[in-house]
């Protein structure tokens, strides 16, 4: 009985809270097209999120790229199909790879960061400062930042599905000896422009999932400097789990409109 309690009390404590991100990301959306609008806050911001997550992506796709590369030679081996790989390795890398693991990692980064720098404005009471100056938060600290992130991720997205191609290049034709022609002629012989966009899309809609959670994390701080680490550690793990089950709602409906 206990246990039903406690359930039910989890599941009416989630509600409440998926509730509050909902009135959080259409005020955002509010004042977003409000003046006035801080477009220098917005440029460092975007500036700060490349420098912060381009290396970090790289070193986690390029790799990737690498062993998919691999993995897929030995499988081809069986059919005799190695024309087919950079094809493969094109189609997962702009669709799926580089979308998921470019947003997770800035989710690790720039989420992080973003929640605890407006956490510890939150703890020294900065923000109540800003609105007793008559500036408005979310004009200032929120919308910038999330814009940043809903901007950037897609930008490094791109980036890294190269890298990852790259990756993959390297070792299909300089370690494993593939033809160049051959993997060069068959690399965009299925890929679309629209596969490219829709992988651009999907950046750009976890961007915002990472911006918004680490915006509310950070603004809704509580409990001191022990409540700004909870806030930069539960973005992380929140945006990635939204990523993840976001991801296959959005690979079917881009699948049933592109394919």
């Amino acid at each position: 009985m206990s246990y039903l309690l406690n359930l039910e009390t989890y599941i009416i404590n989630f509600i409440k809270e998926m509730g509050k991100i909902v009135v959080f990301f259409f005020t955002a959306c509010f004042w977003m097209f409000k003046p006035p609008f801080f477009i220098r806050e917005t440029i460092e911001n975007m500036r700060k999120v490349g420098y912060q997550c381009l290396l970090p992506v790289l070193a986690v796709v390029g790799p990737t790229g690498m062993v998919t590369a691999l993995q897929s030679m030995y499988i081809f081996d069986i059919f005799g199909a190695h024309r087919l790989l950079s094809s493969l390795l094109a189609e997962g890398m702009f669709r799926e790879l580089a979308p998921t693991l470019a947003s997770i990692m800035i989710a690790a980064q720039a989420g992080s960061a973003i929640a605890g720098e407006i956490g510890t404005m939150r703890v020294k009471e900065e923000i109540d400062a800003l609105e007793v100056m008559s500036v408005n938060p979310f004009q200032y600290l929120i919308v910038p930042r999330f814009l940043a992130l809903a901007i950037m991720c897609p930008l490094i997205n791109i980036i890294a599905s190269l890298t990852g191609i790259l990756g993959g290049y390297a070792v299909a034709v300089v370690l494993k000896g593939l033809n160049h022609g051959i993997f060069m002629a068959n690399l965009f012989e299925f890929l679309k422009l629209s596969h490219i966009l829709g992988g651009m899309l999907k950046a750009s809609v976890f961007g915002l999932i990472v911006g918004l959670l680490s915006c509310y994390k950070g603004y809704h701080v509580t409990g001191g400097a022990l409540g700004v680490g909870r806030a930069a550690n539960t973005t992380v793990v929140h945006s990635i789990l939204a990523i993840v089950c976001l991801n296959y709602f959005l690979t079917s409906f881009l699948i049933a409109i592109i394919d």
